[in-house]
């Protein structure tokens, strides 16, 4: 795969990791956790076809040859896949009991300047490209996600304000309590989510590493690393909550949102992986942090930004600005270098 493809590919799976969690808002009141299980599930299922389709018994010749030679390129990759959808799981709980504006920062620098900095140290990045550059992306990528953020900021002050000057009055000091423990939690989020490209860094085979798992071996360990995850996190809620019956007896009408959500979440991962096995996790991470663009451009689409200010039409425009200009400067990074 060419570097132009690649970043092409990593714009197009942040497009579907920005877009798969709209469908939350179809689920009403159908457990959060009976969707993550059925999103895991038929992600497994999706993966594991392609993969036996694509390369039939090259697969299993691959694996075993993997575990003979570094049984650990296996074992961290499952850990990857069990550990940062505990993180998503996580972070969307969070996000809903406090908010977007303080949560939204903190993950936004976890994700981005912490979770690149890690996969360039374990993977390594590109010949062609400086640690300088690398960073001017990232920033450009931090000042972009800030943008949008406060583009949300300004919106929820405007529509919201009323109702949430009133509720802090109400809570006080409990409120503060729970803002303080929130703001611990995402940050524990985010930092379990960061598992996902330092899995990449490690156990996907890249430019500069002569060991690691080929895209599609190393998507069928991090799909049954997820699997195993949800299914001992979201199986023991729905056991405690007695809610087993809502998964099992849901039908179709529910069972297509979480089929829906995998096609975009673990194809967007597969893209990715391809595009990492090219670029390195450490540029190819930074270009799917553009993913949450979308989920702002998804918000506009459905409504959620109507009686906004003006500035955060603009503020969301300014962000869209500058998640182009990191990627364009990616680009002539790595031309300028070849």
């Amino acid at each position: 795969m060419t570097q132009e493809v690649a970043i092409l590919g990593g714009l197009f799976n942040a497009f579907l990791w920005g877009s798969w969690a709209v469908v939350l808002k179809k689920l009403r009141n159908y457990p959060l956790d009976a969707f993550f299980l059925g999103l895991y599930i038929f992600s497994f299922i999706c993966v594991w076809i392609i993969a036996l389709v694509a390369l039939g018994e090259e697969l299993f010749k691959e694996m075993a040859q993997v575990w003979q030679e570094r049984p650990a390129v296996i074992i961290v990759a499952l850990i990857a896949g069990a550990t940062y959808v505990i993180g998503i799981r996580f972070t969307l709980t969070v996000f809903t009991s406090v908010g977007l504006s303080i949560t939204a920062p903190i993950q936004s620098f976890m994700s981005l300047i912490l979770g690149t900095s890690l996969a360039a140290i374990i993977g390594g990045i590109p010949a062609a490209i400086s640690l300088l550059d690398l960073i001017a992306a990232c920033l450009l990528f931090f000042a972009a996600a800030m943008a949008t953020v406060q583009a949300q900021i300004w919106r929820d002050r405007t529509l919201f304000e009323g109702a949430a000057s009133q509720l802090r009055d109400a809570l006080g000091e409990r409120s503060k309590r729970l803002l303080a423990k929130s703001i611990l939690l995402v940050g524990l989020a985010s930092a379990i989510i960061i598992t996902y490209p330092l899995g990449l860094s490690y156990s996907l085979r890249a430019p500069g590493r002569d060991y690691g798992l080929t895209p599609l071996a190393f998507m069928i360990v991090l799909a049954t690393g997820s699997l195993i995850g949800v299914a001992l996190t979201s199986g023991a809620v729905l056991t405690l909550r007695r809610q087993w019956s809502l998964f099992l007896r849901a039908g179709w009408r529910m069972y297509r949102y979480s089929l829906i959500a995998a096609g975009a979440h673990y194809g967007g991962n597969l893209i990715n992986a391809f595009a990492t096995g090219a670029l390195t996790a450490a540029v190819s991470w930074p270009i799917g942090t553009t993913s949450q663009l979308w989920t702002y451009v998804w918000g506009l689409a459905t409504g959620e930004f109507k009686g906004a200010p003006r500035k955060s039409y603009l503020l969301i425009a300014a962000g869209a600005a500058l998640y182009v200009a990191g990627v364009l400067y990616l680009r002539w990074a790595l031309l300028r270098s070849a």
